[in-house]
């Protein structure tokens, strides 16, 4: 009878997400396993290598942010919906740090390409839902689909905040309280470009 295992597939994740806050990309299995407080080994249980642990921990952390952003963007108001969904971004990345340092350690297009295998399916489809929410909410925001005011969308509820807080993330400081007031202002100036 096999034994059961100590640790869960979250708990591997927890761990190498703490261990991702305080060494960033180039952590190894061995500062993970001892964030985890158990052998390497009971990685390598769940997991056939690193790159496989860093880039599920990378999903997790992108679904997860994807929640709250989904749910902003399904706002009855539009208007607000798309501010919502902006200001989303440095609220959650301040409440959880550990799940935003491990957002940043791939780009999508270079994981659907040189990412494991067994994960480029997934990757590749990780986004879909935000762009689809993102297309619904310009249409409900402007009354058209096309691309300028897609782009606008796009830069304001995502590009122009995620801008703004990579600086903190990456420097593993906290975003300041001040900076959703900022994301709300630029974001507000670039979505009243599609009235004009």
């Amino acid at each position: 009878m096999a034994r059961p295992s100590k640790f869960t597939t979250e708990d591997i994740l927890d761990a190498a997400a703490r261990a991702v806050a305080h060494r960033g990309r180039d952590v190894a299995l061995v500062q993970i396993a001892s964030e985890l407080g158990g052998p390497t080994g009971s990685l390598y249980h769940r997991f056939s290598s690193r790159d496989v642990l860093l880039v599920n921990l990378w999903i997790r952390s992108i679904r997860r942010f994807h929640q709250g952003f989904l749910a902003a963007a399904a706002g009855e108001d539009p208007a607000q919906a798309a501010i919502d969904c902006a200001v989303h971004i440095p609220v959650f990345c301040r409440q959880h740090p550990h799940d935003a340092a491990a957002m940043t350690l791939y780009r999508q297009h270079e994981l659907v390409t040189h990412g494991p295998e067994e994960l480029r399916d997934d990757v590749s489809r990780i986004n879909h839902p935000v762009i689809a929410a993102l297309k619904e909410l310009a249409v409900r925001r402007y009354g058209t689909s096309d691309e300028f005011h897609q782009t606008l969308m796009l830069t304001a509820c995502e590009e122009s905040p995620y801008g703004l807080v990579r600086p903190y993330i990456a420097s593993s400081q906290t975003i300041p309280d001040w900076m959703d007031d900022a994301v709300r202002a630029s974001s507000q100036a670039i979505l009243a470009l599609g009235d004009r």
